[in-house]
């Protein structure tokens, strides 16, 4: 998901605490104060507070911890806190191990798109049918957001090994884009989104903004605010080619918001299957200099306000047929490449 950028100060409300939880005792005094500290954060900022029943759900968190005699015994309680606010994508991290809600979902077991995401981990781009652009971009570890500059010119420079005024279309894959930063991705390929528009945005759980996505000159914008500017393409990209992006259900989090902006576009389609369904906006919060807490705090909008609280579902749906070793043979590949040829001959 989007992971977010910026990192807000929390102002903490004053939860009372009723009579029959004050005098729960904990064996371990600094286990009640993480648990506290932690629960705190939630309550206060997680997507879904509204819906909770609060002091139901601390009851049963001190109940769970109390006898544990380290903070690491009280933390396989998370998963089920995320479970309980219904947070498939947010998790708590201590000491580089991560407890999150392992949510079963209706996701279409693909093993040709699996193995692709354990392969082809670099950015990769080729010229297709001598004029289509085909351009791979995978997931991303850049959650605390210090690799943006890096992963934003892997994408421009792949782009200029193919680009030229014979391209026709591009096709922006990201079956294996498992998620990361999403701004270097949008960042990388903003001159085929477009530009000077707005092409998506973040909104909490009463639909209200909480950030439009901008891009302008190759630079990506929340509301106002500049996220990140890159360098130019040796040779500009034609406006308004067709683009298909293709999607799987390993396309997941800044996968699926890489995959909304596109969304609105002219002459664009979604090809493939249903994405993972990590469509919501996360953002960060240190606990202490082991841990810190990643919770879903809203939904990611395309251009038009379309929120998406599920996932991303393709215009054409293709089942199976993935063949990343010879994309000539790849089904999602050859049906957006007879698109593109389609769209091209309109104009």
């Amino acid at each position: 998901m989007k992971e977010r950028l910026f990192m807000f100060f929390a102002i903490f409300c004053v939860f009372n605490l009723s009579q029959a939880q004050n005098q729960v005792n904990f064996k371990n005094d600094s286990v009640k104060n993480y648990i506290d500290k932690t629960f705190l954060l939630i309550h206060d900022n997680a997507l879904n507070k509204d819906k909770i029943n609060w002091s139901s759900l601390q009851a049963e968190i001190y109940e769970k911890t109390k006898d544990a005699d380290h903070i690491a015994d009280a933390l396989p309680v998370y998963p089920y806190v995320f479970e309980k606010i219904e947070d498939h994508h947010g998790w708590l991290s201590y000491k580089k191990k991560n407890y999150r809600w392992n949510k079963n979902t209706q996701k279409l077991e693909n093993k040709a798109v699996n193995n692709a995401v354990k392969k082809y981990e670099k950015v990769y781009a080729v010229v297709l049918h001598k004029n289509i652009g085909y351009l791979r971009i995978p997931g991303n570890n850049d959650f605390g957001a210090k690799k943006m500059d890096s992963l934003t010119n892997n994408i421009v420079e792949e782009i200029d090994k193919i680009n030229s005024n014979k391209i026709k279309g591009w096709i922006i894959d990201l079956r294996v884009n498992t998620g990361g930063n999403m701004y270097p991705m949008i960042a990388g390929i903003s001159d085929i989104i477009g530009d000077n528009e707005k092409i998506g945005g973040f909104v909490n759980s009463n639909n209200q903004s909480e950030g439009e996505w901008f891009l302008k000159n190759g630079t990506i914008y929340i509301d106002a605010n500049q996220v990140l500017n890159r360098r130019k393409l040796k040779i500009p990209i034609k406006k308004g080619l067709p683009a298909a992006v293709l999607i799987s259900g390993y396309t997941a989090s800044s996968g699926e918001m890489t995959a909304i902006a596109f969304v609105g576009r002219n002459k664009t389609r979604l090809f493939g299957e249903e994405s993972g369904g990590y469509t919501t906006t996360n953002q960060g919060f240190e606990i202490d200099k082991n841990s810190g807490l990643n919770l879903a705090v809203g939904y990611a909008a395309d251009r038009k306000g379309k929120v998406y609280n599920e996932n991303v579902k393709p215009d054409i749906e293709i089942v199976g047929g993935d063949n990343f070793e010879d994309l000539a043979k790849d089904e999602k590949v050859r049906r957006s490449i007879k698109w593109i040829g389609e769209e091209a001959v309109k104009h």
